[in-house]
């Protein structure tokens, strides 16, 4: 064998001293998985909802509006400023909604009529995407003077 002498500090265990009595460790708990925060329960059937951040042809259709405004005012050597009036306007709705989920087919329209015809296409085929605005149905009160 080895001519080195055995140190009893460095030998190994018996199996008995390393599990004794046939100990099994408990297992690993295991976390539970995350909650989708994009699926939202409804009435037995889960509804996809959009997260809160931007849109992606909404951002692109409003970057086209500022650079196009640009344009036309350097082109016109300043009276393109008039464009401004309705370019503006629009252009903040654009990046207000672009973070909304609903869809919003009239200032597309809008855009592809009085800003800029790509602008207005993205818009409109993004929309193509998003679900309707719910519409509230109309609550009446009965007049306590008619009885």
């Amino acid at each position: 064998m080895t001519d080195h002498p055995i140190n009893p500090a460095q030998q190994q265990p018996s199996s008995e001293a390393r599990n004794p009595s046939n100990h099994v460790p408990p297992p690993i708990p295991i976390p539970p998985p995350m909650p989708n925060p994009y699926l939202l329960p409804t009435g037995g059937a889960a509804a996809v909802m959009m997260p809160n951040t931007s849109r992606g042809l909404y951002t692109a259709a409003a970057v086209i509006n500022w650079v196009v405004l640009g344009l036309i005012i350097v082109s016109t050597f300043g009276i393109g400023i008039i464009a401004a009036a309705w370019f503006i306007p629009m252009t903040i709705k654009i990046h207000k909604y672009a973070k909304g989920p609903y869809k919003h087919t009239s200032l597309g329209v809008c855009t592809l009529l009085f800003c800029n015809l790509i602008s207005g296409i993205l818009m409109l085929v993004d929309d193509s995407n998003r679900p309707p605005q719910p519409t509230a149905a109309p609550q009446f009160q009965q007049n306590p003077l008619i009885q």
